[in-house]
């Protein structure tokens, strides 16, 4: 084995330690809850409400049952917003029952399996279009990412869009230049276009960037070469038609209502620092302040002495004719989805740069312009460069994987920790909305029944609060339960809307206003006499 071979297997292997060291170490959140319930078959359905269960039952929720896809997918249509090719994977993959694993471990484990591949496809992305040492320094800025390792760790369709981005985007780049396996490299384009359809609807934000980028290099150098562009284009609108319909009522729905609202300076900010944690992340949430604050400044340090080195190799991309089509072509990418991004966030307010997650779109395109930039030699040792740049990349991605950046949102980890106060039976009362609520209130109770001893039973109640919380009150009065806590996650509740005193059957629970907590929505402690 030559020795470039050696070190693209040095960092395969490398991106799967991080990607499978501690996976089932960190509580389900509520994505993962909804993505275990669809691919187990289950939905939503199986969720009790209106009456008590026991959080030693939670697990049961995700029992494996054998579906169909189609039913799969009419889950997906009816029941949450997403396409059904990851779920309808993923079901089969739990299917297999291949080992005695955690849920965790069987949930994450494909995905973290899909990011693996991703670190492959970015090696040959850039030596398909740049060099072989900008493929391995690609590979390495994919397999070192602590974005790419958040994601690789987590049960939900991200790793597969960012495979079918680099194959689409490889594709393209050779579609630049007529060769004599066109046929093949259209092919190859269309059909990772409409797979990422059917993955997640954001990926129409690729598909439509990379539709503008051939469009107007073919007009301008091969217009003969436009009508394959409208047949492929058509067919992969021909290949979504069975789920247009869905898509329509999708997109009508009220499922984005989680996202805040807009303000003129947070998403440029958050989008800044969305591509800031590509490279580096330190600790900074839930952390003393002076360690956000030193952790802050190394951060954006680290990320001026990156940014100098990387343009002064882009220069170069841009400078030699070899590589200067390809660097256009991605760079062009990555503004256009921006673009798309600024567009949906001040143009319908939906303010998606908060969600780091989403930014996978650009991820595949930033990583091989990052590769090949870096694979450009400067003024500095590439070696002394290449070695700081990977050190940041090794220990931002081990605190990822132990948990110290990239929380889980929500924090079930920590919320369970608040609950497990006491060591009797508690009580955990949820009002909720809707099925997100439903989601998020089993990440809690979840994560609380991996803290807890088997023989502490506790109980867990959703009550719809669609007619109010007094309902909910008068509903906690009459439960036949023994809990000396009770704990009541609010959706929608101020803190002073909280009562002073709660019934629980014969009993009276006090309100412990030290105990009052808002991550995202509030949940409030009661303490039984």
């Amino acid at each position: 084995m030559s020795k470039k071979g050696l070190s693209l297997v040095i960092l395969i292997l490398l991106g799967t330690v991080f990607r499978l060291t501690n996976l089932g170490g960190k509580p389900l959140w509520l994505d993962e809850i909804i993505t275990g319930l669809f691919t187990s078959g289950q939905g939503y359905e199986v969720i009790p409400r209106e009456t008590l269960f026991s959080l030693q039952s939670i697990p049961n929720f995700f029992t494996y049952q054998p579906q169909s896809c189609s039913v799969i997918a009419n889950f997906l249509a009816t029941q949450s917003s997403h396409p059904p090719l990851f779920f309808c994977v993923m079901h089969q993959w739990l299917g297999l029952d291949l080992l005695n694993l955690s849920l965790a471990v069987q949930l994450r484990l494909l995905p973290a399996i899909f990011s693996i591949f991703t670190i492959i496809l970015s090696y040959h992305l850039n030596r398909l279009v740049f060099s072989e040492n900008a493929g391995l320094i690609g590979a390495g800025v994919m397999a070192m990412s602590p974005f790419a390792v958040y994601l690789g760790q987590e049960a939900r369709q991200y790793t597969l869009l960012l495979m079918f981005i680099a194959i689409a985007l490889s594709a393209l780049l050779k579609l630049l230049k007529p060769t004599r396996h066109s046929f093949v490299y259209w092919l190859v384009w269309g059909v990772a276009n409409s797979l990422g359809c059917y993955t997640h609807y954001f990926f129409f934000l690729s598909f439509a960037a990379q539709i503008i980028i051939l469009f107007f290099w073919f007009l301008w150098y091969s217009p003969r070469r436009l009508g394959i562009l409208f047949g492929v284009v058509i067919g992969v609108i021909l290949s979504y038609l069975p789920w247009l319909p869905t898509v329509i009522n999708h997109f009508s729905s009220s499922t984005t209502d989680w996202l805040p609202s807009v303000d003129f300076f947070s998403p440029l900010l958050q989008l800044l620092l969305g591509f800031v944690v590509m490279m580096i992340a330190f600790p900074v949430e839930n952390q003393p302040l002076i360690i956000q604050i030193v952790s802050g400044i190394f951060m954006l340090g680290f990320s001026g002495w990156l940014l100098y080195h990387v343009g002064l190799g882009y220069r170069k991309l841009l400078q030699e004719k070899t590589t200067q089509a390809a660097t256009l072509a991605l760079s062009l990418y990555v503004g256009l989805v921006l673009l798309q991004f600024l567009l949906i966030i001040y143009g319908l307010e939906k303010n998606i740069a908060i969600a780091p997650r989403y930014n996978y779109v650009f991820y595949p395109a930033i990583c091989a312009l990052l590769g090949a930039s870096l694979a450009q030699k400067t003024a500095q040792k590439i070696s002394l460069k290449l070695l700081i740049a990977g050190g940041m990349g090794i220990l931002s991605s081990l605190f990822v994987v132990f948990n110290l950046s990239f929380f889980k949102p929500y924090l079930p980890e920590i919320t369970a920790q608040r609950f497990n106060q006491s060591s009797d039976p508690i009580l955990i009362v949820m009002g909720y909305k809707d099925e997100m609520d439903l989601a998020l209130g089993l990440s809690y109770g979840l994560a609380l029944n991996n803290q807890r001893e088997e023989h502490l039973t506790s109980k867990f109640i959703f009550f719809d609060r669609e007619q109010g919380y007094d309902r909910i009150w008068q509903g906690i009065s009459k439960l036949e339960v023994k809990a000396a806590d009770v704990w009541v996650i609010g959706t929608g509740l101020k803190q002073v809307a909280f009562p002073e005193a709660l019934g629980l059957n014969d009993r009276k629970c006090q309100r412990d206003r030290a105990n009052y907590y808002r991550i995202g929505i509030p949940y409030q402690r009661y303490v039984c006499s």
